[in-house]
């Protein structure tokens, strides 16, 4: 086989790849490959990825928070998190999204962190979803509830408050009876991605909504300026959001098992900190509503 032969095959081979990684985006962005489904459809594809923890000895109704993971998958952080909540005394409602449509850890890596597949904007059904297992649950008080969202799962609530403030649920999903989002208080998000392909830019979120971020001074898997910008702008349309910029920390700092990734680096002191933060928040945003 002749070099130019070698040559064109692999040209049309990464011919062939672009092609797809382009339609892959394109059927994202348009919503031309996001699932269509009912709400209980919705639950149904979640409930059995889904964990509900009460507080032991709980005098219940309690207020209970949302998790939602990064783009790899549920990681030790979200146990770490939901540890620490739970003693705080409240209830915890844990969502694998990345289980839930069969996602592997490889699959994970190579294709909803690199948004291919699973963009916010589709997994923020997750959400409305949850909401409906809350009230589902007699031990939760679905009028008190917060959703904190890691990294990609970051992503995922920002555009969740991004249609809610629109008045609307995330597209393909029908059958909700609630307003959206209804019964969510507090939004908390921890190093969230906020650059393309990222839906809302900050002008239409929710009033009745109070949203808090912790952002990682040197995170270079999702650049903290992104996020201010989208911040500034929330504020200047009267939406301010609660955010803090931590020196020295980089992007999944509260994760103790974070993949070999130079990018990111474990500090303890940081995670217990950002714990003890987000309880804070809790305790101004849904303690005070009962």
């Amino acid at each position: 086989m002749s070099g130019n032969t070698i040559l064109r095959g692999g040209l049309a081979t990464l011919i062939l790849l672009l092609a797809g990684l382009g339609g892959c985006a394109i059927g994202q962005a348009t919503g031309i490959t996001t699932p269509r489904r009912d709400i209980a459809d919705q639950v149904a594809l979640i409930r059995p990825h889904t964990t509900i923890e009460i507080p032991a000895d709980a005098e219940t109704p309690v207020p209970a928070a949302i998790l939602l993971h990064g783009c790899g998958g549920l990681r030790q952080v979200q146990p770490d998190y939901a540890a620490a909540l739970l003693e705080a005394g409240y209830g915890v409602i844990t969502v694998d999204s990345n289980s839930a449509r069969g996602i592997g850890r490889l699959a994970a890596m190579s294709q909803v962190c690199t948004a291919l597949r699973l963009w916010g904007r589709e997994r923020a059904s997750d959400i409305e979803a949850a909401l409906m297992l809350a009230r589902e649950d007699a031990r939760i008080d679905e009028t008190r509830l917060a959703l904190i969202g890691w990294s990609h799962g970051g992503w995922t609530v920002l555009d969740a408050l991004d249609y809610a403030g629109e008045g609307r649920v995330p597209p393909g999903l029908a059958g909700v009876t609630t307003p959206p989002l209804a019964g969510v208080r507090s939004a908390i998000l921890l190093y969230p991605y906020c650059g393309f392909p990222v839906r809302a830019d900050g002008r239409a979120f929710p009033s009745d909504i109070a949203i808090h971020a912790i952002l990682a001074e040197r995170d270079m898997v999702a650049p903290t300026g992104d996020c201010t910008r989208l911040f500034d702008r929330a504020e200047a349309a009267g939406h301010p959001v609660d955010h803090v910029t931590w020196p020295g920390i980089t992007h999944a700092f509260d994760e103790p098992a974070a993949p070999p990734d130079p990018r990111m680096e474990y500090d303890a002191n940081a995670a217990a900190r950002a714990r003890a933060r987000i309880v804070d928040i809790l305790d101004r945003d849904l303690r005070d509503q009962g």
